[in-house]
């Protein structure tokens, strides 16, 4: 598992949300998702994290491609590019900051759904 993700999952289980699967059979535009389960408010909201894909890369490896991770109430039929629920860009620089802002973001939609 990449170190990002690595991160991405322990602030995740620290702030209530628990790994339930991770799906790599995926499109072009996606190089693997994440379903989660709140935890802790919202007890059992699931949400999907997903990682992806350079629209630009051409190659074998997307995992050495992932530009963007974001989270969806559903893992969408076509490359996302919006209606979100969060995303983070993963351009060098200031990971931590954009790590805490994105769960934050994810934390925030969480407290204010209405199951």
């Amino acid at each position: 598992m990449k170190y990002y993700k690595k991160l991405l999952l322990t602030k995740l289980s620290e702030t209530g949300w628990e790994f339930i699967e991770e799906d790599a059979d995926t499109d072009w535009w996606l190089e693997s998702s994440w379903k989660i389960k709140s935890i802790k408010e919202s007890y059992g909201l699931e949400l999907y994290i997903l990682f992806l894909v350079d629209p630009h890369y051409d190659g074998m490896n997307k995992s050495s491609a992932v530009w963007a991770v974001g989270a969806f109430q559903e893992i969408p039929t076509e490359r996302p590019m919006e209606n979100g629920i969060a995303v983070m860009d993963m351009v060098k620089g200031k990971f931590d900051q954009k790590l805490t802002e994105f769960v934050g973001d994810i934390n925030f939609y969480r407290n204010n759904a209405h199951s």
